[in-house]
């Protein structure tokens, strides 16, 4: 993400209750909107599960974000990228107390390219920090990364 000469960026999301626990966001910047709203509910037994529970929205901003770090990485190294899959599992647990807890996130990023090189190897140890999201819930949270290089045939 860039900050665009800017001293602060404000992303909000507007929540609105439809039903049950099942709720309808749409995302913005200065109130410009980001996309389509979208669904999100809480799983068994208290949801429907109509949409991803808030451990699966967590996932896929952590994956979304660690992925564009990689794949702006790889890109400003010339490297050609042909495809790219990431798996996020986030784990809950209960804690002390007995409440469910996100224990850790375990990320899975597949990039495929034509062959592996300095460039990959350079990229591989640099674009975690440029991901705002992991590295601001790294404090808090343990993620675990690994980079699975997929090679074209």
């Amino acid at each position: 993400m860039h900050m665009r000469g800017q001293k602060e960026r404000r992303f909000a999301v507007n929540l609105k209750h439809e039903s049950g626990f099942r709720f309808i966001s749409q995302a913005s910047e200065d109130g410009r909107l980001h996309g389509n709203p979208y669904v999100s509910d809480e799983p068994d037994p208290v949801g429907e599960a109509s949409g991803p529970a808030t451990p699966a929205l967590l996932g896929s901003a952590i994956g979304h974000c660690l992925s564009a770090s990689l794949l702006e990485a790889l890109r400003h190294a010339h490297v050609e990228v042909l495809g790219f899959e990431t798996e996020v599992v986030a784990i809950v647990k209960p804690n002390e107390d007995g409440l469910p807890r996100i224990d850790g996130v375990d990320v899975q990023l597949r990039p495929t390219v034509k062959n592996r090189s300095a460039e990959t190897k350079r990229c591989s140890g640099i674009f975690e920090k440029y991901c705002t999201v992991s590295s601001s819930l790294k404090k808090g949270i343990e993620i675990r990364v690994n980079v699975d290089w997929q090679l074209a045939e």
